[in-house]
């Protein structure tokens, strides 16, 4: 009854959250094009609000239901942390370079909380102890790569909000099957996959809402303290392929190419020109409508988050 409660609250509260940002929004400007749409029209923006609405009163509901829980804090404040900084670039445009390093704060939390634990679980190899680089180098590194790599791949309607339910419904998988901080870990990915369901609502074609930057770097911190906290480093390195290869095909143009593809009268989506993101690269398949480009980019995940699940072994008690 606990774990219904939870998810109720981070739901509704995203729920309700949701429709008072567009409300808002709309009527203070803050808003976007939807340059995948033929009539460019505008869409409220920082809908990332909603969704820290619903992590937090449902991780504050888990941690009352489960008492003294150090995990739970550890995962919530380094998540804020990189919100935060989400926030303040939607509305002031912080430089790029601080936008890649400063999530390397936020995850002191998330190393203190994993004083005593520097193990890691990799398949194929077996248990191996990474000491204190485990804690100055591995978990900055990786909330770091999660947080940035989220917004990375985005600008298509419900595309990162549908990658995060399908990332925390395994997290919550490997979690629920396993003990110890990996259990506990599952049970708020559980919490906040129904914070995430809430807002996709909105945000799917044809959306309502953008994350907007606060959105995009508190999803992919929410994912990545997740996983850092539940010891899910398998899971977490398989869940973000699909971001590694964005990665490197943003790299070939220096970080300036865009999601984004170009629309046909008819509403399908098209790219001619050479990929510089996966979106892209599922554009010049066929002529997809933007919600079906989408479609398959969540299957691809699918495939990954199903690997994903195998392959995590790790429990730490």
């Amino acid at each position: 009854m606990d774990l219904v409660i939870a998810i109720a609250v981070a739901f509704l509260g995203t729920f309700f959250s949701t429709r008072w940002v567009i409300s808002e929004a709309m009527r203070r400007g803050f808003t976007g094009k939807d340059i995948n749409k033929p009539d460019r029209r505008e869409v409220a923006q920082l809908g990332g609000i909603a969704i820290l609405v619903g992590f937090v009163a449902g991780s504050f509901t888990l941690m009352i239901a489960l008492k003294s829980q150090e995990i739970i804090p550890a995962i919530l404040l380094s998540a804020l942390l990189i919100g935060f900084l989400g926030l303040v670039d939607d509305v002031f445009n912080v430089r790029q370079s601080l936008r890649a390093f400063l999530p390397i704060a936020a995850a002191v939390p998330l190393s203190l909380f994993s004083l005593g634990h520097s193990v890691i679980s990799i398949p194929f190899i077996g248990l191996v102890n990474f000491g204190i680089v485990y804690y100055i180098l591995i978990v900055p590194g990786a909330l770091t790569i999660t947080s940035n790599a989220f917004n990375m791949l985005e600008g298509l309607n419900g595309l990162g909000s549908g990658m995060g339910v399908i990332m925390l419904s395994t997290l919550a998988a490997i979690g629920l099957k396993s003990t110890g901080p990996t259990h506990i870990a599952g049970i708020l990915a559980l919490v906040t996959d129904f914070a995430f369901l809430a807002f996709l609502l909105f945000n799917k074609y044809p959306a309502k809402i953008f994350p907007g930057n606060i959105g995009t770097y508190l999803m992919g911190a929410i994912i990545g303290a997740i996983g850092i906290a539940g010891y899910m480093f398998t899971a977490l390195a398989l869940l973000y392929v699909p971001y590694v290869v964005e990665f490197v095909l943003k790299a070939r143009t220096k970080f300036k190419g865009i999601s984004f593809g170009k629309v046909r009268e008819d509403g399908t989506l098209y790219w001619d020109s050479k990929p510089n993101s996966l979106t892209h690269v599922v554009m010049r398949l066929g002529n997809f409508k933007e919600y079906q480009v989408v479609t398959v980019l969540w299957g691809i995940e699918v495939v990954f988050a199903t690997i994903a699940f195998i392959l995590q072994t790790t429990v730490i008690t």
